[in-house]
C-alpha cells in the first residue's frame, strides 16, 4: 500500500505543480455554477477566492498535503486533507461545466487511501515509529476496492453505450463522425489529425469498436484472471493512446491507476533478488502476502 500511495498522491502532485492556477484566478466568478455540496459555500466566499492571491493559497496547500501525503510524513493526517482539497479542487473546476471523467477513478482512489493503512513503508512515518502490522486484509481490501472500481469504470461504460444506442452503436459512421468532431475544435491539448483518414476504412471501423466494447465488458477480469491480466491492461494502454491519436484527448490518470494491477510485492522481491536496489522502511520479518493482493 505504501508504494501505492507514493505513485496516487505523486500523480495528482505533478498534475498540481503543472497546472496555472493564475490562468483559473481569471476566470469572472459569474461563470460559476456550484454543483453539489459547493452550493453551500456562499458566494463571498468565492470572491475572495478567484483572485491571484486566493488561488495562490488553494495551490499551496495542495502541494503541501500533496507533498506530505506523497512522503508519507503525518499520513494519517495528509492522505486525508489530500483527498479533501482535491475533491474540492475539481468541484470548482467542474463547476464552470464541464465535466471530465478522467480524473474522478484517481480521486476515489485518494478517498480509499485516505482510510487505509498505507504509510507502514515507503514513508518517513515507517522511520520514526514502528507500527504494528495489521491482518493481511488491511492491506488486500483497499486493493482490491480499487481494482474493482476501475474494472466498474470501462465495464458501466460498454454498459451505457450498448443501453442508449444498442447494437446501432456498431454502425460504420459513428467512429469517424465522432473522430472528426474532435478534430476540428480547439480544445484539447493536442491537434492530430489522423481522424480525417478513418473514412477510408469506414468499413473495418465496427471490428475495432466491436473489440473495444468486449474489452470493456471483459476488463474485470483482469482482477482475477493474472494470465489475462497483462493483456487486458495492455489492450488498455493501445486503446488511450488511440483515443489520443484519433480523438486528440488522453485518460493520463486513467493510465497512471493501471498500477493497482501491479504485484509490487513480487516486482520488489524480484529487483532485491537481483540485488538491483533495495526500498525498505526498516528491516522487518517477512510476511506473507495475501493471495492476489500487494502489500
Amino acid at each position: 500500500m505504501g508504494i501505492l500511495r507514493v505513485l496516487i498522491s505523486g500523480t495528482f502532485l505533478v498534475s498540481i505543480l503543472t497546472t496555472s492556477f493564475s490562468d483559473l484566478a481569471r476566470l469572472p466568478v459569474t461563470l460559476l455554477i456550484p454543483t453539489g455540496l459547493m452550493k453551500l459555500l456562499p458566494w463571498g466566499f468565492y470572491d475572495r477566492l478567484f483572485t491571484p492571491f486566493g488561488m495562490t493559497c488553494l495551490k499551496s496547500l495542495l502541494i503541501v498535503s500533496l507533498t506530505m501525503s506523497t512522503a508519507g510524513f503525518l499520513s494519517s493526517i495528509s492522505t486525508k486533507t489530500s483527498a479533501l482539497l482535491i475533491v474540492f479542487y475539481q468541484g470548482l473546476v467542474r463547476s464552470f461545466g464541464h465535466f471530465n471523467h478522467d480524473e474522478i477513478i484517481a480521486v476515489y482512489f485518494l478517498i480509499v487511501l485516505a482510510f487505509s493503512p498505507c504509510a507502514e513503508r515507503f514513508s518517513l512515518d515507517s522511520w520514526w515509529h514502528r507500527a504494528r502490522r495489521k491482518p493481511d486484509f488491511a492491506y488486500g481490501y483497499p486493493i482490491l476496492l480499487m481494482q474493482a472500481l476501475l474494472a466498474w469504470s470501462y465495464f458501466s461504460s460498454a454498459f451505457i453505450k450498448l443501453r442508449v444506442s444498442g447494437f446501432s452503436y456498431l454502425n460504420a459512421d459513428n467512429l469517424p463522425a465522432l473522430a472528426i468532431a474532435q478534430s476540428l475544435d480547439n480544445l484539447h491539448d493536442t491537434h492530430f489529425r489522423l481522424a480525417f483518414w478513418l473514412p477510408g476504412f469506414r468499413q473495418y471501423t465496427p471490428i475495432v469498436v466491436a473489440l473495444v466494447l468486449i474489452w470493456e465488458i471483459v476488463f474485470p477480469a483482469a482482477i482475477f484472471w493474472k494470465r489475462a491480466r497483462w493483456v487486458i491492461l495492455g489492450f488498455g494502454v493501445v486503446f488511450h493512446l488511440a483515443t489520443l491519436l484519433l480523438l486528440n484527448f488522453l485518460f493520463l490518470y486513467q493510465l497512471a491507476m493501471y498500477v493497482v494491477f501491479i504485484d509490487w510485492t513480487r516486482l520488489l522481491a524480484w529487483f532485491r533478488k537481483r540485488g538491483i536496489f533495495r526500498l525498505s522502511s526498516r528491516p522487518s520479518k517477512p510476511t506473507a502476502p495475501v493471495a492476489g493482493m500487494d502489500p
